[in-house]
């Protein structure tokens, strides 16, 4: 007979606002440490959550207060997602800049999505015009919970 897998969510919505940063962390902080996860797994979590919250802030929802961002995170113990959904006019992930290419090393901004695909094992984006952007990271980890869910 197959095991069933028991995925547990935790789900948090906040205005587009840069100070809810700090609670988003918080909360991926808080996942991370009762799965057990390894610092640098730990921190590739944490660095990707907030650059995917801060573009979804910034250039979904054009830090329109108005308009919520909407963070889940979906645990087995062996796999952590991760989705974070703007309110946004939407984008094209292609048409984004290569920050390695000569002509972009210089430039302040533009590594977000780049972050995102070095630190996670998945990144897939769903963009849906004049509705939004969910961004989905993946991140397999090393072992299995040590501790209770998320």
């Amino acid at each position: 007979m197959a095991k069933t897998v028991h995925w547990e969510t935790v789900e948090l919505a906040f205005p587009s606002s840069l100070e809810y940063l700090p609670l988003v962390n918080a909360v991926a902080e808080e996942v991370a440490d009762r799965l057990g996860v390894e610092r640098e797994t730990r921190d590739a979590i944490d660095s990707s959550v907030i650059e995917a919250c801060t573009n979804a802030i910034e250039h979904g929802n054009k830090k329109d207060r108005t308009k919520e961002v909407r963070i889940r995170f979906r645990t087995n113990g062996r796999t952590i997602e991760i989705e974070v959904s703007d309110q946004g006019e939407g984008f094209d992930p292609a048409a984004v800049k290569d920050p390695r290419r000569p002509e972009n090393l210089m430039r302040e901004r533009g590594r977000g999505i780049f972050i995102l695909r070095a630190f996670m094992d998945e990144v897939q984006f769903r963009v849906e015009p004049s509705r939004g952007t969910t961004v989905r990271l993946v991140k397999r980890l090393a072992k299995a919970a040590s501790g209770g869910g998320a």
